[in-house]
This record gives C-alpha cells, structure tokens and sequence, in this order.
C-alpha cells in the first residue's frame, strides 16, 4: 500500500504518517518507481498500529500542585558564619581555595571588551574621505531618504563598498553646494 492510501488507512495526514515513520513506529519499504523511489507499507503492520493509535490514552485534565494541609512550608537551614577580620578580595587576587572568582572573570571581560574600542583608531567624520549613510546624514543633517533620491537619480555619487554604500566627502560637498 502507497504512502497516500496508508495514510487513509489510518486516518491520519501524510505528514503524520511520515513523522511515525521517522520515530521508527512505523517500517516502511521503497520501491523503485517511474520517477522516484515509491513508498510501500505491509497491511499487517499497519492494522495493528492502527489498534495502537485507538486504544484511548487517559491524561489527567488539571495537575494538582496543591500541598497537603499538614506540611510546614520548606524552609532551608542556613549556617551561621563567623565574623573574620580576613578582607574582602578585589580585582586580580585569588581566593582562599585558588580559584578565581565569578566576579573576577567578568571583571576581565569586560576590561578586554573596553580596551579593544579603545585600542581602534578613532577618525572624526570631518576628516574621513569615505562615509557611510548615517555618517553623512550626520554630517549634512538631510535624511537618509533625500540621500537614497539623491543617488538614484544620480545627483550624488556614491558606490556600495562590501554591504554598505559609501559616498566619497568632495561629491558630498559638491551636492550640498548644487542644492543652494
């Protein structure tokens, strides 16, 4: 029996019949067809999923989480610890047992994180050659939309570099000065 008639068999959709097929409830033989390899189920396994399928399945409708009237509330014991004179440990120093600590580690991250912005080389947009949108948005103060007509209609320069246009400070300037 094809897939299609399986599925009618067990009144089930194909897509379902393929998903017990892939959980392995279900065995299924391919056949050599016209196009592509065909689908057959043995009749035999199929009857006796299907007395599976409909035997009923009893759930419960709501799961009780209630306590029992006569339990305490759980409370967890916590152990009184002595006052020491020892100092609190700070950034880079190792703790009693020769670990760093939590807060150590992410300390250090996010000390690695400011310094790699840090160790980029800034350019001010004033004296950049190349912009991006929203630097020459910044610069001009027109919206990146005017911008967009701009360059479609071919007023303003620009090219896309990588995923991003960028449009060259002298044909930014020689626009700016067409629209006055």
């Amino acid at each position: 029996m094809n897939k299609q008639e399986a599925a009618n068999f067990l009144d089930v959709s194909v897509r379902a019949l393929e998903r017990y097929v892939q959980q392995g409830r279900i065995s299924v033989r391919y056949e050599k067809g016209k196009t592509r390899p065909t689908a057959h189920f043995d009749r035999a396994e199929l009857e006796v999923f299907k007395a599976e399928l409909e035997q009923p399945s009893y759930k419960p409708a709501v799961e009780s989480r209630q306590t029992p009237p006569n339990t305490e509330p759980r409370q967890i014991a916590t152990e009184q610890q002595p006052e020491t004179d020892k100092p609190v440990l700070y950034s880079g120093e190792i703790s009693e047992f020769g670990e760093i600590s939590v807060i150590d580690k992410l300390s250090s991250i996010i000390e690695g994180l400011l310094s790699k912005t840090e160790n980029q080389p800034s350019v001010p947009i004033a004296d950049k050659l190349l912009l991006t949108f929203a630097e020459a948005q910044a610069l001009t103060g027109l919206s990146k939309e005017f911008l967009r007509n701009a360059i479609a209609q071919e007023k303003l320069k620009a090219k896309i570099i990588g995923r991003s246009w960028r449009i060259k400070r002298s044909d930014l300037e020689e626009f700016v000065n067409s629209l006055f």
